[in-house]
């Protein structure tokens, strides 16, 4: 009677994890239009996300429904954990390629990169692809050096190839030629006077699986706007790009190519940044990014009156922080004694000076105002400070200056809604809550 009391509890116990077991069934539409744009063209179908560790060569593969539909079940008894987190369908992340690799990934109708997909909670779920990075084409492979050149616009005085055929370095890596190097020969003699004519050879395992793109400068910044260029006709021993519009050029022009942003080295410019940091502030440092590379700090130069100027040339577009000293935790915090997050930014193809103002340090915060010296109330939805010597400020919880004034005496602000406030007062900041 035991023995059998036990297989019957055990018949149970494997019936109900049966029963509670979790899958989902995901149908994906993909694009398949039968023209010649290999974005839009679909072969196989994957499905990689954080399930599987985000592991593009263990994708799961699914399957094909008909010429626009494919359909995948996944069960979370198979899902990995990842970043210290189990994974179920309640957290599931996932997006679909159409190949073995990131250069197949699912994007926009741009080209543009896409956000994770997320499980709604209802099989089947539906999904859409409208685009493809590349096409994978599931053919016997064929290696080579082939060539790529693209005719471009005469303000693209550098370029710049990179892709799967060297493991997509970031623009400007000089390695092997025919192999692993980014930068394209400007062919002279092919050039004229409304555009430049580059070239480069590259070597692939697979043309059919070849991905690539083009950048104007030295950082994915200045990439091409479109997803991944690929070979379509692999019988060719090399194809031509055209971003000026010229159908002329031979051999026959592929699509149109634009950028993101062009590097031109002839139309950098010195950039000025002025800048009024808390006061009693000894030093200050930027840390820039500066057209798209890594940057060291750089110390600005203070002034009599306490501000700071930071002169940087050579810049066509800037990214950048401060800093009170040489260590990435002494950035500048926001009015909300949070660190600033985001970069600042300099365009020297827009403006070449540019005033800044940091309300605080990681170190102090948002300091108190010397009670000695002035006092601080709210009356009739403004703020008053008593005591002013020189100067008054007056700052949102975001940073931006809502007043301004050189004076003596009581500083009274205009009427403000409710919230927080940063008042800076002869250099000295304080936090001041309206009601």
């Amino acid at each position: 009677m035991k023995t059998k009391f036990t297989f019957l509890l055990i018949g149970m116990l494997l019936a109900f994890q049966a029963a509670t077991a979790a899958t989902a069934t995901f149908i994906v539409t993909v694009p398949n239009d039968g023209g010649s744009d290999n974005h839009l063209q679909t072969n196989r179908v994957m499905i990689v996300g954080n399930f599987n560790g985000w592991n593009a060569a263990g994708a799961v593969e699914c399957t094909k429904v008909d010429a626009t539909h494919y359909s995948v079940t996944l069960d979370e008894a198979n899902f990995v954990v990842w970043e210290n987190v189990q994974i179920t369908l309640a957290n599931i992340k996932y997006k679909y390629i159409c190949g073995p690799d990131w250069a197949y990934v699912m994007k926009d109708a741009s080209g543009g990169e896409l956000g994770d997909n997320v499980y709604a909670g209802t099989s089947p779920q539906a999904d859409v692809v409208v685009y493809w990075a590349s096409v994978w084409k599931d053919v016997v492979p064929v290696p080579g050096t082939f060539t790529i050149e693209i005719y471009v616009p005469k303000n693209v005085t550098e370029l710049y190839c990179t892709g799967n055929f060297n493991d997509w370095k970031t623009p400007g890596y000089e390695g092997k030629v025919d192999s692993t190097d980014t930068k394209m020969n400007l062919v002279a003699a092919s050039s004229d006077a409304d555009g430049n004519y580059f070239s480069i050879k590259v070597y692939t395992k697979n043309a059919y699986s070849l991905a690539y793109q083009f950048a104007t400068g030295k950082a994915w910044m200045y990439q091409q706007t479109q997803g991944n260029n690929s070979y379509k006709d692999v019988t060719q021993s090399s194809i031509l790009f055209d971003a000026v519009g010229d159908a002329t050029k031979n051999p026959p022009v592929a699509p149109e190519i634009t950028f993101k942003r062009i590097y031109n080295a002839s139309l950098l410019k010195t950039v000025t940044l002025n800048v009024t940091p808390p006061a009693n502030t000894a030093q200050m440092f930027i840390k820039n990014e500066k057209n798209g590379g890594s940057g060291e700090f750089v110390a600005g130069v203070k002034n009599g009156d306490g501000t700071f100027t930071f002169t940087v040339a050579d810049v066509d577009i800037m990214y950048y922080k401060y800093y009170n000293d040489q260590l990435d935790a002494n950035v500048e915090y926001k009015a909300d004694n949070t660190a600033v997050t985001d970069n600042r930014t300099a365009d020297a193809q827009l403006q070449t000076t540019f005033t800044d103002t940091v309300l605080a340090w990681v170190s102090t915060g948002i300091s108190t105002l010397d009670a000695n010296k002035y006092k601080v109330y709210t009356s009739n939805k403004s703020i008053v400070v008593e005591g002013v010597n020189a100067k008054a400020e007056l700052f949102d919880i975001s940073g931006r200056n809502i007043e301004s004034k050189i004076m003596s005496g009581t500083f009274r602000s205009t009427a403000l809604n409710a919230g927080l406030y940063i008042v800076k007062i002869d250099g000295q900041t304080q936090k001041v809550s309206v009601k």
